[in-house]
């Protein structure tokens, strides 16, 4: 998997939540909840094992469920 771009969809492997991808620096990638509740730093490392990327048609399923 290669590091996501600012504004794409990922969803976490462990909780099922979905964020987006707000800011990459050097080392660390911000990711804010689609509903606004959660924010998380992980290292790009991090990113890779605990987040997928989703397709355009995954998220709106799960935003409509």
């Amino acid at each position: 998997m290669t590091i996501p771009e600012q504004g794409e969809i990922m969803k976490n492997r462990l909780t099922g939540n979905i964020f987006e991808v707000k800011k990459i620096t050097d080392q660390f990638v911000i990711l804010y909840s689609l509903d606004g509740s959660m924010q998380i730093m992980t290292g790009k490392k991090g990113l890779i094992h605990s987040f997928e990327k989703m397709t355009q048609d995954e998220t709106v399923k799960e935003s409509a469920a």
